[in-house]
């Protein structure tokens, strides 16, 4: 396959969608399978077969040779005998992030991670993301992938009707604006690719790993139960995952509830009152994310982010970010209807915190919502739940999204699709016409006793 340009991959104008993943690899010409007539799609074929083939080896798949390669930080592959192998299909996952990217393939489901590298985030985007393709082009080398998902940093476009669409639009960061990660990362591969935000994609992975844990199949059990879910981060910044009916949350853009302004401490005071508490977020200043995000609470004790570690439990700066965080999930309950609320990120690795959350959350709902799980202490343990994938929640999110992307393909292909009909190819097609030719030639009538077929009496 011919290799663009750099320039064409980053446009410095108007955006051009480079849609290799459908356009150029032949994902609409896919037709069902008679596994019983070879070239139907008989034993011969694979399902992963159904798409068309590139030419040229491993640099067929896309762009490597047009980014410079940038060496990973940092790399693992696990030893399988400490990891257990499970069989299953093959993922790759990348998480951009605002100071690594990081990569990992699965095997099996996204939490069975068996091989990752991080990169660092570089004010050149060809840069990082030249070193994360050049490091999925080795590893589909040595074996296709099933699926690929990349969960990152934002805004980005999930409209797909959109021509932006898997593009990181108009990011604060530097030199990150327009910039089409889905094209460049994914484009050439044979697989389905799925791309979402790098909240809404652990928001994903946490829901899938709870219905995994729950281990029911039947589909009237608890697993089906379980739909809706938030995914809370706070680090440098505050930001929402949220999935609906199992879906995660697209529309006008994606959620942002971290920019959200809820009820300020009353000892904050008032904006531009002497002495107020001012709140850091560059477009609201008071937004949750400028109240009580890692900088804020550094602010409050008067250290340096990195020192936070330090701080003891009892400073009330904890206090301060339980109430800005209590207020966003109590928005959240009241509007997404969660069934369990997930904190995930940096800050909220301290327990005191998550306790402190919970505590507040049953206080601002003020018993309105009339549920176990948001009106007793038992049931706010169960609902405010830490993420159980620590650090690794992006990376493996990314991988929750190739593993959707995946399933979601299987069901269009299966006629379970948009208005649930059956896509038909042109094998079926023609199979149908020999049918009806063979039909109109042969005709099976008994007479007087007799069977005839065609012109021959039996």
């Amino acid at each position: 396959m011919a290799v663009p340009p750099a320039d064409d991959i980053v446009p410095k104008g108007k955006p051009k969608r480079l849609s290799w993943t459908r356009e150029k690899t032949g994902w609409g010409k896919a037709a069902f399978k008679l596994p019983f007539i070879p070239f139907l799609g008989g034993p011969k074929e694979r399902d992963e077969d159904i798409f068309e083939e590139l030419d040229g080896g491993s640099d067929a798949n896309g762009v490597g040779s047009a980014i410079p390669a940038l060496q990973p930080t940092s790399s693992m592959k696990s030893d399988l005998g400490i990891v257990p192998k499970v069989k299953g299909k093959r993922f790759a996952g990348v998480e951009g992030g605002g100071t690594t990217w990081v990569v990992a393939i699965s095997e099996g489901v996204p939490e069975n991670i068996v091989e990752r590298a991080e990169f660092p985030t570089t004010d050149d985007p060809m840069v990082t993301l030249g070193g994360v393709r050049a490091w999925l082009d080795a590893r589909a080398a040595e074996g296709r992938f099933d699926a690929i998902g990349i969960a990152t940093f934002g805004p980005v476009d999930l409209d797909k009707s959109s021509p932006t669409y898997g593009y990181i639009t108009h990011s604060p960061k530097p030199g990150w604006a327009d910039v089409d990660v889905l094209g460049i990362l994914a484009g050439g591969f044979d697989c389905p690719a799925g791309f979402d935000t790098d909240v809404n994609a652990p928001a994903l992975s946490e829901l899938s790993a709870m219905r995994r844990e729950m281990a029911i199949d039947d589909d009237q059990g608890e697993e089906s139960a379980i739909q809706n879910l938030c995914y809370v981060t706070v680090g440098t910044g505050v930001g929402v995952g949220v999935v609906c009916g199992g879906e995660p949350v697209h529309g006008l853009s994606h959620p942002e509830a971290g920019h959200i302004r809820v009820a300020r401490l009353p000892r904050d005071g008032m904006p531009g009152e002497p002495g107020a508490f001012e709140g850091g977020c560059p477009y609201h200043a008071d937004c949750v994310e400028g109240m009580a995000n890692a900088s804020a609470i550094a602010r409050r004790c008067g250290c340096a982010v990195g020192e936070l570690s330090e701080v003891p439990d009892d400073h009330e700066a904890w206090d301060a970010a339980a109430h800005y965080l209590a207020g966003l999930c109590s928005t959240l309950v009241m509007t997404a209807s969660p069934q369990r609320i997930v904190l995930g990120g940096g800050v909220l690795q301290r327990k005191t915190l998550v306790t402190k959350v919970r505590a507040q959350l049953k206080r601002q709902l003020g018993g309105y919502v009339a549920h176990d799980l948001v009106s007793s202490k038992r049931g706010l343990v169960e609902f405010v739940v830490s993420s159980k994938l620590g650090n690794d929640a992006g990376v493996v999110g990314a991988l929750a999204v190739a593993e959707k992307a995946k399933a979601d393909w299987e069901l269009e292909r299966d006629g379970g699709g948009p208005g649930g009909k059956r896509r038909y190819g042109w094998r079926e097609h023609l199979l149908h016409f020999g049918i009806g030719v063979f039909s109109s030639l042969v005709t099976l009538k008994v007479v007087d006793g007799k069977i005839t077929v065609g012109k021959f009496v039996l």
